[in-house]
């Protein structure tokens, strides 16, 4: 939705793409959305695998998730500036979903917690009453 509003919205006698700052914004954007997919079909590929490992893709998964949905709505009002915050235009809805997600489904901080009782639980190396004196 963005990529396409700055292909089509002239400013100053020229597409809003083509400044270095909405670019910027794009790049961030398709980076949160990149991350977020691409953890996510890692962690359904591990689920449909049968992997031990698969909670702990599913929580690095929602952690990702979670935030680059917030983050890429954000991003996405700095494209669309002032048309993005009209009820009637697509981004606020977006951006209302991506805030009762993140706080309905557990936000990027528990998640985080969870993946971290789970990689020390999954790597015993990892755990801070070992015996091979590296522990804190």
């Amino acid at each position: 939705m963005s990529v396409e509003y700055s292909r089509e919205r002239v400013q100053f006698g020229q597409l809003i793409g083509r400044f270095q700052h909405v670019q910027n914004h794009i790049v961030q954007l398709v980076n949160h959305l990149d991350s977020a997919r691409w953890t996510t079909y890692e962690a359904l590929w591990k689920i449909d695998a049968h992997r031990p490992d698969q909670e702990i893709s599913v929580h690095l998964a929602k952690a990702v998730t979670s935030e680059g949905f917030v983050q890429a709505t954000n991003y996405a009002h700095e494209v669309h500036a002032g048309v993005g915050v009209m009820r009637e235009y697509g981004l606020a809805l977006f951006t209302q979903l991506s805030r009762s997600l993140y706080h309905s489904l557990g936000d990027p901080k528990y998640h985080r917690r969870k993946l971290a009782d789970l990689v020390t639980d999954y790597d015993p190396a990892l755990r801070s009453d070992s015996s091979n004196g590296t522990g804190p």
